[in-house]
């Protein structure tokens, strides 16, 4: 399955997107990937791994049939896998280039895909990072989200980071918020369903379960957090998995 192949002319006035098929929302991504490799051949380099692509499509079509927003999935149900929404297409290549990583894939082609990471979507996802379930980079422009433990459902912002400290990253449980401009270092350890509160600098803490996080450093504050994180963006029939 290639991209040269496809009739993209079919796609240009369509009302949705987010419904395209598997081979037209594979053949977009390899497009996008392709117009912003900076070595030529890349499209074509990416054929043999089409049925890694099918996996990963399968698995983000099934996370956004949770959730209710608009951009995820519509008012009757049907979930969308748009490439060619920003967010969309982070989740798709990295959870791609995360799986070829694990393959062994040329490490040119892995370099390839973490150029158009950054250059296209706009945020320090690595392919050697770990593939995150539920993780929904909403508006994350300019964030960094870089090695450590994570447990499922991670919300990221804008100019969010997660990253490390003297070498040592975070474990994150999961059911985690961040909110702009906010930052988790080091050795931390974060519980579960944590909002950390917009430009809240988390390094080399542990953070309960269930609260919110205000401050800096050693000056955290914590206020109980009344909400499900999950419940912001994703509908009640997920919560039994947690």
């Amino acid at each position: 399955m290639t991209d040269q192949n496809f009739d993209f002319s079919s796609l240009v006035k369509s009302d949705a997107p987010g419904q395209w098929s598997e081979a037209a929302v594979w053949a977009v991504f390899c497009r996008i990937i392709a117009n912003n490799s900076p070595l030529p051949g890349l499209n074509i380099a990416l054929n043999e791994f089409y049925d890694i692509f099918k996996k990963v499509y399968s698995k983000i079509k099934s996370e956004h049939s949770y959730s209710f927003w608009q951009y995820y999935r519509t008012t009757n149900g049907v979930p969308l896998v748009n490439p060619i929404n920003v967010e969309h297409l982070t989740r798709l290549l990295h959870a791609f280039s995360n799986r070829l990583y694990k393959l062994n894939a040329p490490e040119t082609i892995l370099d390839c895909l973490f150029y158009s990471m950054r250059t296209h979507c706009n945020i320090n996802l690595f392919y050697r990072t770990q593939e995150i379930d539920f993780l929904f980079p909403l508006h994350a422009m300019s964030s960094v989200i870089g090695d450590g433990e994570y447990g499922e459902f991670i919300a990221i912002t804008q100019h969010c980071t997660i990253g490390q400290n003297h070498g040592k990253y975070p474990s994150i449980h999961g059911d985690l918020w961040m909110g702009p401009g906010s930052s988790i270092l080091g050795s931390s350890k974060i519980g579960s369903n944590v909002r950390v509160a917009a430009h809240a600098f988390i390094i080399d803490r542990d953070i309960p379960n269930d609260v919110v996080v205000y401050g800096s450093g050693s000056e955290l504050i914590f206020k109980d957090n009344p909400q499900n994180n999950r419940k912001l963006i994703l509908d009640n029939g997920l919560l039994d998995t947690k």
